[in-house]
């Protein structure tokens, strides 16, 4: 629900991404208003599934998460005892200069290059590793379906 409220206001806060959303959207329903939702449109609206990406990567539903290490390893150059418990903070991580080209601009279109692929580990929508959201696919498709019923 907080991610839904993200994306509105996102897309309300910028004109040009809403214009091109509807764009695809309409490319796809044209004046259908009522046709349900197939499999075959849902991976047609790649540009709705970059804003979900670009709003989450700017506001992270869930801010930070930690990890626990039962036993002693090495970790960033660093020798970690057992039982030290990280922190990770997402925000930080989508936000660094180092991995994201202006991070603090809201740009659904960094999504949209050919064969972009974020930086390893440098964008965590859903976690990652063997701990990642076990719904994160249907996650998806929801925040595109109902983003796509509420617009067009």
């Amino acid at each position: 629900a907080n991610m839904l409220s993200f994306i509105i206001y996102y897309i309300s806060r910028n004109p040009d991404v809403k214009k091109k959303m509807l764009k695809e959207i309409d490319s796809i329903f044209q004046d259908d208003k009522i046709r349900p939702i197939t499999k075959d449109d849902y991976y047609s609206l790649s540009y709705c599934e970059a804003i979900v990406k670009e709003v989450a990567r700017i506001l992270p539903a869930m801010r930070s998460f930690s990890r626990y290490t039962n036993k002693s390893d090495k970790i960033a150059g660093y020798q970690w005892p057992a039982g030290i418990t990280f922190i990770i903070d997402i925000k930080a991580i989508h936000n660094k200069d180092d991995y994201w080209e202006e991070p603090n601009r809201f740009n659904p279109d960094r999504w949209m290059v050919e064969n972009f692929e974020p930086k390893k580990n440098s964008f965590i929508m859903f976690g990652g590793g063997l701990r990642s959201c076990p719904g994160r696919k249907l996650a998806m498709i929801e925040l595109v379906c109902t983003m796509v019923l509420l617009f067009r």
